[in-house]
């Protein structure tokens, strides 16, 4: 009969025989062998057998059996592990090949097998009961290897199907997990249908509510822009439509806003198609009440498109048909200016300019002598824009107007004054004017004086030419080109006529033609003046006559040089329409103008009350 304290105590001595050795005789360690001769290496190896064989007569190194004719080594023999019996393990030599088809004996089957009491313990390991018979077996020690083998199939199959069950109850919790995960994403949808937006916190569901919002939301927008008329100032689809980005909002994050795309491609093709086909740029309150009510709900990309794509060249073909005089940019364009992007508002400004330096070329009516810039507007948008290059771009379509104009002339001092009285209107500095009239009438000049064989004829042409020109232009420039020609006609004079100046040691007229240092293309000139390094030079003495000047230059007054004399003093006229004007001349530093029958002095400030 079974016994359970019994088992137990089984149970523990088997756990103390698992840490101790074996201490039955012929079951522990060997014992020592006493005897009195010395051990030898056979011995030490083959313990109590080389003993008894050696009582037999046996000699190492010499084989077994009375004529010496049986093995001289031993027999190796390997040593089985605790109760195995023979069979137990192959003991056949090493050198020879076991088959793997041989089958296992029993004795062997018997040793792989774990004994009753592990089974025992693994089955209540698993928490499966095991009948008190087979606890009595084991506790009886009557134990069989069918027992044994039929227990561990049992166990086998017993683990295989636990580990099914642990599968399927992993299968099942992840299962539930889904279904919780569901249901929460579910609730939460259902919230974002509630409108209850800021209840949802898991990242993932945030996303997927911005794409059931966005599929709840477009349909909507799409009606709305639909409607949406551009010419109703007073609609209010913007407003709607920032309600809607309101609730998306929520749900919208940095690399995607799904709404602002589909706002944002919607208005560019319903606002480009209505600015190229029905809109006008006289109506820039419109345009840009267009742009600014759906500024926050388009992006950047979508209005520069619409710059780039539409308006630009609507307003460059505008202003490419805007006639000098009429209303132009100044009326419809200057709101813009401060909505647009700073690149389309230099490519606009960039037209405007040369629109204004082709008009100086073929429009400009040179008797007004000065550029009408407050007229055309022109110095409004230099004042607003205008830079270095852009004023250098107004300043050569002035030079090449004036050198057009003086080609078509006779070149007498007459155009030559006005020449020089167009360009100084127009703020061009005297370097400059002094090389275009060296280029312009001085090299053509001199070489006409230098072609005349007599020298009563070249006194009279360089009189009439190059002192008259240089005594009208002295007062307000010293001319350093003009002048270097003046003296080399002069010394030629002095030379010829044997005057007091021998020192001058003139030499011969030279041999070739000045006139070949001309610069016929007026391009190239122009851009020669650009380049000129040469600083202008200083007036010769700060003096009234240029005080007045400054002060003329600056309140649109001109002042041109009379042929007549008063009280021996050059007369001039500070005029504004290069007609009528104020007659003066100047003494002891004193403006003298005659404002009735006779002259009386004036200051620079009355000029202005004078003059009409």
């Amino acid at each position: 009969m079974f016994n359970p304290l019994q088992f137990q105590r089984r149970r523990r001595a088997s756990e103390d025989d698992e840490s101790s050795e074996d201490e039955r005789p012929g079951l522990g360690k060997p014992n020592s062998i006493t005897d009195e001769q010395p051990l030898t290496d056979v011995d030490k190896q083959y313990g109590i057998g080389a003993s008894l064989l050696r009582q037999m007569g046996y000699v190492e190194g010499k084989g077994l059996g009375k004529a010496e004719q049986g093995i001289v080594a031993p027999i190796e023999t390997k040593m089985r592990p605790r109760g195995l019996g023979i069979g137990g393990i192959d003991e056949k030599s090493s050198d020879t090949d076991s088959s793997d088809d041989e089958p296992m004996s029993e004795v062997a089957f018997e040793s792989t097998l774990p004994s009753l009491y592990a089974l025992i313990e693994q089955f209540e390991h698993l928490g499966t009961p095991v009948p008190l018979k087979i606890k009595e077996i084991c506790d009886n020690g009557s134990e069989t290897v069918d027992i044994r083998a039929a227990l561990a199939d049992m166990l086998r199959q017993l683990k295989d199907v636990q580990a099914k069950i642990d599968l399927a109850q992993h299968e099942l919790e992840q299962q539930r997990r889904i279904e919780a995960a569901s249901r929460e994403r579910r609730l939460a949808l259902q919230r974002v249908l509630d409108g209850k937006h800021e209840m949802i916190e898991d990242d993932g569901d945030r996303e997927m509510a911005a794409k059931m919002l966005m599929a709840k939301l477009e349909p909507q927008v799409r009606v709305l822009m639909d409607s949406w008329d551009p010419t109703d100032l007073d609609s209010n689809v913007p407003d709607r439509l920032l309600g809607y980005k309101g609730e998306y909002s929520l749900f919208e994050s940095d690399h995607d806003n799904g709404y602002q795309a589909l706002v944002s491609r919607l208005w560019e093709k319903k606002a480009g198609d209505f600015f190229a086909t029905k809109w006008s740029v006289w109506q820039p309150n419109l345009g840009i009440a267009l742009i600014e009510d759906f500024q926050e709900l388009v992006s950047e990309e979508a209005v520069a498109r619409v710059y780039e794509n539409v308006l630009l060249p609507k307003f460059r073909d505008e202003i490419g048909h805007w006639k000098m005089g009429e209303p132009g940019p100044e009326t419809w364009l200057t709101d813009w200016l401060n909505v647009m992007d700073e690149r389309v508002v230099d490519q606009v400004v960039a037209d405007i300019f040369q629109k204004y330096a082709d008009w100086i070329l073929v429009g400009w009516n040179i008797e007004e002598q000065q550029l009408p810039a407050k007229k055309v507007h022109l110095s409004l948008w230099l004042d607003l824009y205008g830079d270095e290059q852009t004023r250098q771009k107004m300043e050569s379509s002035v030079i090449k107007r004036c050198v057009q104009e003086l080609r078509k002339s006779k070149l007498q001092n007459a155009d030559v004054v006005q020449f020089v009285a167009l360009l100084r209107a127009n703020g061009v500095r005297y370097d400059k004017i002094d090389y275009l009239l060296e280029n312009e009438a001085v090299l053509s000049w001199t070489d006409k004086f230098y072609s005349l064989s007599d020298a009563r004829d070249q006194y009279h042409y360089v009189f009439d030419s190059l002192v008259r020109l240089y005594a009208r232009l002295l007062s307000c420039y010293h001319f350093p080109r003009l002048q270097t020609y003046l003296v080399l006609a002069l010394d030629h004079l002095n030379f010829k006529y044997q005057t007091s100046l021998q020192q001058l040691q003139m030499t011969v007229p030279p041999t070739h033609r000045f006139i070949s240092q001309r610069e016929p293309s007026i391009s190239k000139l122009v851009e020669a003046t650009e380049n000129l390094s040469l600083k202008p030079q200083k007036k010769i003495s700060v003096t009234l006559k240029q005080l007045l000047d400054d002060y003329c230059q600056e309140h649109d007054l001109f002042v041109l040089p009379e042929s007549a004399l008063m009280a021996g003093k050059a007369m001039y006229r500070v005029t504004r329409n290069m007609k009528s004007g104020l007659l003066i001349y100047l003494d002891d530093d004193v403006v003298w103008a005659k404002t009735g029958t006779d002259f009386e002095p004036v200051a620079f400030n009355e000029l202005e009350h004078y003059v009409h």
